[in-house]
């Protein structure tokens, strides 16, 4: 068997879990759902450039995922109209671009669909190798055209097919952040808006203000999804970008609601000061330390002027 930077796992009865080993040491999780006729995949994780260990065979994410289910029998369907068997067509969804997220969609660009936030598309035409940190790490920025810019709470459907997938615009992370709620297996992709153990980064495009709309909105929107689940005895549980992929969505949003105005408040935990990318960061965790804020400090300063709440951040460290 060929050796890899990567790992296919189930998630679920139609979906499956690929994480990259990589030396940026992000390990992103990306999601790859399988429909009759198509195939959707939630980020592309860093890159073939940036496998751990540069030794490994396989390094391309779109090679590794169709050798995948080719093994497993779900990369090609038969053609009704002509009996003709035929791959099955991509449907690329970006959480956000931050590179490890599109470090692969140049392996996309030019046979596949691709959905991208629309609530700030500047974002994405105007400086993505800035904006999306590819420059700062190195990683090639990728060259893509944009099927179809998102909208909110957007019902997806593609050529009549029906993906029981919906969309979130979610800023805050970063302006182009997206979550998606799949109806069929009740598992909301978070991005980078939430997760488990790690600090949710508040870095360079970031923004707190928007942060905190954007979770209020999912825990309304969770909260009322699991009241239609009720009946069938089961919950919303949360995919993430990284770390995270079986949590108790209603439950994460809300330790991370709590943690985010603790932070605010200068009540959640100061674990670590350090310098990066010639910025301040600091970071807070919750009482559990399970749940957390990694804050270039001029970004809180802002949010918590803007709620009133009046208190001196640490004074900064020396790189």
């Amino acid at each position: 068997m060929m050796t890899s930077c990567f790992s296919f796992t189930p998630l679920n009865k139609s979906t499956y879990k690929v994480v990259q080993d990589d030396s940026l040491n992000e390990l992103p999780f990306i999601y790859v759902k399988v429909y009759p006729t198509l195939l959707v995949l939630i980020d592309t994780g860093c890159g073939p450039n940036h496998a751990k260990d540069p030794t490994v065979e396989e390094k391309s994410i779109r090679r590794y995922i169709e050798t995948n289910l080719e093994n497993e029998g779900k990369l090609k369907y038969v053609d009704p109209e002509t009996s003709e068997t035929k791959n099955k067509h991509w449907l690329v969804f970006i959480t956000h671009t931050h590179y490890d997220h599109i470090g692969g969609l140049f392996e996309f660009a030019d046979d596949s669909s691709i959905f991208i936030s629309g609530y700030s598309q500047e974002y994405i035409l105007n400086d993505l190798g800035c904006n999306s940190l590819c420059c700062a790490f190195n990683i090639p920025t990728p060259k893509f055209t944009v099927s179809h810019w998102l909208e909110q709470n957007e019902h997806l459907t593609f050529n009549g097919v029906d993906l029981h997938l919906e969309a979130l615009i979610t800023p805050g992370h970063t302006p182009d952040e997206i979550a998606l709620y799949d109806s069929e297996e009740h598992v909301f992709y978070a991005g980078d808006s939430l997760y488990e153990v790690l600090p949710i980064y508040i870095i360079e495009t970031s923004n707190m203000i928007e942060y905190v709309a954007s979770i209020d909105m999912m825990l309304k929107y969770v909260q009322a999804k699991n009241k239609e689940l009720e009946p069938l005895g089961v919950r919303v549980t949360t995919a993430s970008g990284h770390i995270t992929d079986t949590a108790d969505t209603e439950k994460l949003i809300i330790e991370t609601q709590e943690c985010f105005w603790n932070t605010l408040k200068g009540k959640a935990i100061l674990t670590e000061q350090k310098v990066m990318r010639q910025k301040n960061i600091l970071i807070y965790m919750n009482e559990a330390n399970n749940v957390g804020f990694m804050c270039i400090d001029t970004k809180l300063e802002e949010a918590k002027k803007h709620f009133g709440f009046e208190w001196e951040l640490p004074a900064p460290v020396s790189a």
